[in-house]
């Protein structure tokens, strides 16, 4: 069997002819398709592998751009994966232990008081007697509780008594009580939002007696805030 490369060129040969030509011929080695061998053509397959591998971006319709890389690389922005791994262990435990740790207040945030003994004769009746000072500028006082009894001396005996916002007034007044007889009227009260006083103002009690006396007990607690 021949083994022939290049071209034969055949007229008027008949069908036969042909077919024994065709059973006598063997190709091997190189062939030659249009001027571009397979070679060529895996090289360039190769490069369009390499080009699709290597797409920094791909554009969708024009209005869609994001950055594509294959295979996917561990680094990102010079951060490996197993660099963000570490980190997100550390932020998790970070937030866990802040969550566990028991939040104090500050010992400004904690309440003062002042404790009104106005349970002897010639106490009351009392008049625009300061308790708290005014917190001067830039401050206002808080009231944020009130606890005590208030009692009279004698059975027909009665009074009132007044927590105010500086001067006696009805408008000042922030807390009042009354009580007739001698059976003990205990009271309590908490404001979870304070009840403020007016900037720089003081805290002032007054009483008034009806007949006889009355006597009171009482602690106040509150806060000196910035205005």
């Amino acid at each position: 069997m021949a083994n022939n490369a290049g071209y034969i060129g055949f007229t008027g040969a008949s069908s036969t002819v042909i077919a024994d030509i065709s059973e006598s011929v063997s190709v091997s080695g190189l062939v030659n398709v249009s001027g571009t061998s397979l070679d060529s053509i895996a090289t360039k397959i190769d490069g369009l592998s390499s080009d699709i591998l290597t797409t920094s971006a791909v554009s969708i319709g024009g209005s869609v751009n994001a950055a594509v890389s294959f295979p996917v690389s561990q680094n990102v922005s010079g951060i490996s994966l197993d660099a963000i791994k570490v980190n997100t262990e550390a932020i998790e435990t970070a937030v866990e232990g802040t969550l566990n740790v028991a939040v104090q207040p500050s010992t400004s945030s904690y309440l003062s008081h002042v404790y009104l003994d106005l349970d002897g004769t010639g106490d009351n009746p009392a008049t625009n007697t300061a308790v708290v000072a005014a917190p001067g500028s830039g401050n206002k006082l808080v009231i944020y509780g009130i606890q005590g009894s208030i009692a009279a001396g004698g059975a027909s005996d009665y009074g009132n008594w007044y927590i105010t916002d500086g001067n006696n007034s009805a408008a000042t007044t922030l807390w009042t009580g009354r009580t007739q007889g001698t059976t003990p009227q205990n009271f309590s009260i908490t404001f979870p939002y304070g009840v403020a006083l007016t900037a720089n103002t003081a805290m002032k009690v007054s009483s008034t007696e009806g007949s006889g006396n009355i006597y009171i007990n009482a602690v106040v607690y509150y806060r000196t805030e910035a205005t």
